[in-house]
C-alpha cells in the first residue's frame, strides 16, 4: 500500500467506491489499473515503455478504487506513483536538475527556519542564563546548520522575471550565518 490513510480518504470522499489492494486484484483489474495509469501519466512520461508502468504497479501495489466494474487510482496514490516513475532508471537524469515550485517553497522554508533559529540562538544566549538538555540541543544544532540542497534549489531560480516566485515574507537574515563559528560558539554556550 502506498497511502496509509487510504481507507479514511476514500470513505470521506467517495462513499460508493470500494478499495481493493492491488495484490488481490484480478488480472483484468490489474490491466485496467495499468491502462488508467498510462492514460493519466503518458503525457508526463512519453518515453517510458509500458514495462516501467507495469513494474511500478507491481512494486508499489497501490490501492485500486472500484466503482462498479471500473478500476481507477485515487489522487494520493497517483501522486505517489508519479514520484516513483519520476525516478525510473529509463528516464535520463537531468543535469542540472529540475526543481519545481513545491521544492522551491520547501527550500525557502528551510532556509528561513535556519535564519530564525540562528537569531533565536543569539537571543537565548544573550538574555537567558540556561543550559539546554540533549534533545533541545540536538534540535537547535540541527536547525542552525545550513542545508546545501535548499540553497541549491533557491539559487537555481530566476528571481527578476515576470512570473518568478516571490521571496518569502518574514524576518530574513540580520544575524550570524547558519553554520558559522559564531553560531557554533552560541550553541556551545547553550548546550550542556
Amino acid at each position: 500500500m502506498l497511502h496509509p490513510l487510504s481507507t479514511y480518504y476514500y470513505a470521506m470522499f467517495s462513499p460508493t467506491a470500494l478499495l481493493l489492494p492491488y495484490a488481490q486484484a484480478t488480472a483484468n483489474q490489474q490491466s485496467q489499473a495499468l491502462h488508467c495509469l498510462q492514460a493519466r501519466l503518458q503525457r508526463h512520461f512519453p518515453t517510458l515503455p509500458e514495462r516501467s508502468f507495469i513494474r511500478t504497479l507491481a512494486e508499489c501495489e497501490p490501492a485500486l478504487l472500484l466503482t462498479g466494474t471500473q478500476v481507477s487510482l485515487a489522487h494520493p496514490e497517483l501522486t505517489q506513483l508519479v514520484q516513483y516513475l519520476g525516478n525510473a532508471p529509463e528516464l535520463p537524469v537531468l543535469d542540472p536538475p529540475l526543481y519545481g515550485w513545491s521544492a522551491l517553497e520547501l527550500a525557502q522554508y528551510m532556509l528561513h527556519t535556519n535564519e530564525l533559529v540562528v537569531s533565536a540562538l543569539t537571543e537565548l544566549a544573550c538574555t537567558l542564563n540556561i543550559r539546554c538538555g540533549p534533545h533541545l540541543g540536538a534540535l537547535l544544532r540541527r536547525l542552525a546548520r545550513p542545508y546545501p540542497l535548499a540553497e541549491q534549489v533557491v539559487q537555481a531560480q530566476l528571481w527578476g522575471l515576470p512570473g518568478s516566485p516571490r521571496l518569502p515574507l518574514g524576518i530574513p537574515g540580520g544575524g550570524p550565518a547558519p553554520g558559522s563559528l559564531v553560531v557554533e560558539h552560541l550553541l556551545q554556550r547553550l548546550i550542556s
